[in-house]
């Protein structure tokens, strides 16, 4: 099953496709509770109301898709050792990794408010983030864990192995990205994804951006529950676009400068034994 190219972009096709039938096959509990618990036909022309259902059962929606992409992908990829690396981080490099991941994402994600599609995106989340366990293991369990074990355990890992760091943290952080499907999404997504993916390759450390990933989740999610919280930065804030634009390039650019200093101050982590033995191999077979 071991395959030295992966992960190339027939791998990428390949987990498309996979994370596709595994949202279908994820979504049967959904439909069942729909079932079982009536569809309302008289105002099906407003859409499904799959609130219910969600609450109890988006753990499983959510993480069937990313169990079967990690398996196929933790098989091509020779079945490598998983490793937290928590070895490799320090309290200053959490630190600066934690604050420069959050706050270049909170300041894209302030900017996102002014891209098309913006408020379909915000309704469509508003709807989801219902009260229930489901949503929260979703939100808070499955994703950061799950999807950090995929897009940085393996893909962006994998890449490390094949090619530049450059290369392997923009291929990784678009494909996660495009996970989240709605182009606004996929926007801040994909700068979280590189962000994340920078962090990864200069700790190795799976454990450090599964906690980020966690804390962004986390406080989404709180503010997602609370009522009676601002609809737009602008109200939150009490000014108008410049002042939001403003306060956004400001956090961007402290995130940066963090994560600069992170890169530009503390030791590269070595890679995992068997990633520097993978290469090597690789560089033989190829002269």
């Amino acid at each position: 099953m071991r395959d030295p190219k992966f992960p190339d972009w027939n791998h990428v096709l390949a987990l498309a496709l996979i994370f596709i039938g595994g949202s279908i096959l994820g979504g049967i509990p959904l439909i069942i509770d729909l079932v079982a618990n009536g569809i309302d036909l008289e105002n099906l022309e407003d859409g499904l109301d799959l609130s219910g259902a969600m609450s109890r059962w988006a753990f499983i929606a959510s993480a069937v898709p990313l169990v079967l992409c990690i398996v196929y992908g933790w098989n091509k990829m020779g079945k490598p050792k998983w490793s937290l690396g928590f070895e490799n981080v320090t309290f200053t490099t959490a630190l600066l990794s934690i604050l420069g991941t959050l706050l270049v994402s909170n300041g894209v994600g302030t900017t996102a408010e002014y891209l098309p599609g913006y408020e379909g995106f915000s309704e469509m989340m508003e709807g989801l983030m219902v009260p229930g366990i489901g949503i929260a293991v979703a939100v808070m369990v499955v994703a950061p864990i799950f999807e950090e074990a995929l897009l940085r355990g393996l893909l962006t890992r994998g890449y490390l192995r094949r090619t530049t760091p450059f290369k392997a943290i923009l291929f990784s952080g678009l494909i996660f990205g495009a996970m989240h499907i709605y182009p606004v999404h996929v926007f801040f997504a994909s700068i979280m994804g590189f962000c994340l993916g920078y962090v990864y390759y200069r700790t190795r450390s799976l454990g450090l951006v599964i906690l980020i990933h966690f804390i962004n989740n986390a406080v989404s999610y709180y503010f997602g529950m609370q009522e009676n919280v601002p609809e737009s930065s602008e109200e939150l804030l009490g000014t108008g676009p410049l002042g939001v634009l403003g306060l956004a390039a400001l956090l961007i650019a402290a995130g940066l400068g963090l994560l600069w200093f992170l890169g530009n101050n503390f030791p590269l982590a070595p890679p995992p034994p068997e990633d520097v033995e993978d290469s090597a191999e690789r560089v033989l077979a190829e002269i």
